[in-house]
């Protein structure tokens, strides 16, 4: 790869899903930092896309965080202290002078003045983005709702960077017509670059090829988090959880339990007479996290015996031990291996005590991230 060029660079009628409703601005559930920076740039505004592109050693933040700072500000954080201090101040120069920089950050404690010990160094990238790039994030925001894989690549040496945007296909409703070229920044031929990623396994952060230091980053979707039941916890859980990045689903077998006003965090808010068709109307899939909170045992069972065929990521059920093994012993004498009944998480949370619903939604969370970082670790129930 040379300096001037990225790889392949060329010249059912019972069930009621009720929409949220949306202004000017995207709605929180579609609020990606894609679809941010695409509704910006669409405005005719020019930004800074602030991107932690390295780190060594021990730092509040790895590579692949990322934050903006626009017209009115920073969005978002990169670490806090006086990385966050330098990282924002640059950014704001950038912003003003129309020019990408790049901010290194000792966190070793050695420095005068130094507010962060942590015992490594960040490199983040202060990236001007204009609104003649709010095509190519629009594209990048429509791939991830869709689901469609793809990466991020920035040859960081350029200035401005040379960002591309490679995809494993377009998605279904990209708003283009169907016989339009691509845009010259986005490929198709995504194999060149998986390399690239794959030197990093998957994971964000810089790479050398032929001299050059390429920023890589998988196009990556948000977790999704299928809350079954939209009580008093469910409710918690759905606040702390899109806090913590998830996009919000819900689902209940009444309307008054499942609408945009109760929760206007969610995506979509399913009415589902006794929770039939659960996989299929809420499109359940390997990105999302199902979380059992109904309003009472029989519906609880009735989602759980649906969840276990959904290949879901997480699937976690409120309720005693006692609860567990009522409905376990059911769903086995159903036909239902133990293997499947012995990855649920129930009791759902971590154990802390909690008793109200804000608590219960803490341990909730807490172990949807423990799921997400792969750091879980748990007593299963042994038969």
């Amino acid at each position: 790869m040379s300096k001037a060029d990225l790889p392949g660079e060329t010249g059912s009628s019972e069930a009621m899903a009720v929409p949220v409703s949306s202004g000017s601005i995207a709605a929180p559930w579609a609020e990606t930092l894609e679809a941010r920076v695409a509704s910006l740039l669409g405005k005719g505004e020019s930004l800074v896309l602030v991107t932690v592109v390295s780190r060594t050693g021990s730092a509040p933040r790895d590579a692949g965080t990322r934050a903006l700072y626009t017209q009115n500000g920073p969005e978002g954080t990169v670490g806090g202290g006086l990385l966050e201090a330098r990282a924002m101040e640059a950014a704001a120069q950038s912003l003003f002078m129309g020019q990408s920089s790049q901010v290194v950050c000792d966190m070793s404690g050695f420095t005068p003045g130094s507010d962060m010990i942590c015992g490594g160094d960040m490199e983040v990238l202060c990236e001007v983005l204009r609104p003649d790039h709010a095509p190519l994030f629009a594209l990048s925001a429509q791939a991830l709702r869709a689901g469609v894989g793809g990466m991020w690549v920035v040859d960081v040496n350029r200035e401005p960077p040379l960002r591309r945007l490679y995809l494993d296909g377009l998605p279904e409703r990209a708003d283009m017509p169907p016989d339009a070229p691509l845009p010259p920044d986005v490929s198709l031929d995504i194999a060149p670059v998986r390399t690239l990623l794959a030197q990093r396994k998957g994971k964000p952060g810089l790479v050398e090829e032929s001299g050059c230091r390429i920023y890589v980053e998988p196009l990556a979707a948000p977790p999704v988090l299928l809350l079954c039941g939209g009580g008093h916890v469910s409710l918690e859980v759905a606040r702390l959880a899109h806090a913590c990045g998830f996009i919000i689903d819900v689902v209940d077998d009444r309307p008054e339990f499942s609408n945009p006003e109760r929760f206007p965090m969610a995506r979509h808010c399913h009415v589902l007479p006794a929770y039939e068709n659960l996989v299929e109307t809420c499109g359940v899939g390997r990105n999302h996290y199902v979380a059992i909170i109904t309003r009472g045992h029989g519906f609880d069972r009735e989602t759980l015996a649906q969840a276990l065929v959904s290949h879901a990521q997480y699937i976690g059920m409120i309720g005693s031990k006692t609860k567990r093994d009522q409905i376990y012993e059911i769903l086995r004498a159903q036909g239902v291996p133990a293997s499947e009944l012995a990855a649920v998480c129930c009791p759902i949370g971590l154990t802390i005590d909690a008793e109200t619903p804000q608590q219960i939604a803490v341990s909730i969370v807490a172990e949807l991230l423990a799921v997400q970082a792969g750091t879980l670790k748990r007593l299963r129930f042994e038969e």
